[in-house]
């Protein structure tokens, strides 16, 4: 029960809000090992006692970034941020939207495929954090989100993530929210065309079709 998962105030705060986790696949002790200078201690004490898992009937989930790598590089290829090898991807919601954490800094990147675009944050790339501060920025990423920040909207500004969980079901790890008609060739954000799709493929079409945009935020 949820009562047995003590954290740290922001992390205890975010499960209050979103919920036990669901659908949790072990993250083995050799990913924790590779990714020790990418990513914070913090998120393996999540990691250890969680897995890789989803919150909130699929709006959220914690993810082995392993498995991302290849979409990472996929996405980075060509940019000014293809060279790096501190980026990981922490974190993705039901619509397929990745989160993606530098080391000693915080999230700089979110990528969304359904506008194929990675925002990048200037400011926490130019953080250079200490263990405890990143600790903490890592707690502030969980802590902070509500479950409505990470909704899609239509194009009334209505959320979709409740109203698609209805008509379609949930989704599994492997898979997202997506378009069946791409915005960008004249589909409209509407849940009539949402499906459940395979997120990697989903993300390779995407990335395929349109020259992905950076856009800068603060």
């Amino acid at each position: 029960m949820m009562a047995n998962y003590r954290f740290d105030e922001d992390f205890d705060y975010f499960l209050e809000k979103f919920g036990e986790p669901h659908d949790s696949v072990p993250i083995p002790e050799s990913v924790i090992d590779a990714y020790r200078d990418k990513l914070p201690e913090q998120l393996f004490v999540y990691w250890r006692a969680l897995g890789a898992c989803g919150f909130h009937n699929g709006l959220l989930w914690m993810v082995n970034p392993a498995e991302y790598q290849d979409l990472l590089d996929m996405w980075l290829d060509g940019t000014p941020f293809e060279s790096r090898t501190d980026l990981s991807v922490i974190a993705r919601t039901a619509f397929g939207r990745l989160y993606v954490w530098g080391k000693g800094k915080a999230k700089v990147l979110s990528i969304d495929p359904n506008v194929n675009a990675t925002f990048y944050n200037s400011e926490n790339d130019a953080l250079q954090l200490e263990a405890d501060k990143e600790a903490f920025k890592m707690r502030c990423f969980w802590g902070f989100h509500d479950p409505e920040d990470l909704d899609d909207t239509d194009e009334s500004e209505k959320p979709l993530f409740a109203r698609a969980l209805k008509k379609l079901g949930q989704i599994k790890s492997d898979e997202m929210y997506g378009y069946q008609h791409r915005l960008a060739l004249g589909g409209k954000e509407e849940l009539n065309n949402l499906d459940i799709v395979k997120l990697e493929v989903y993300h390779n079409i995407a990335q395929q079709m349109e020259p992905p945009q950076i856009i800068t935020t603060s």
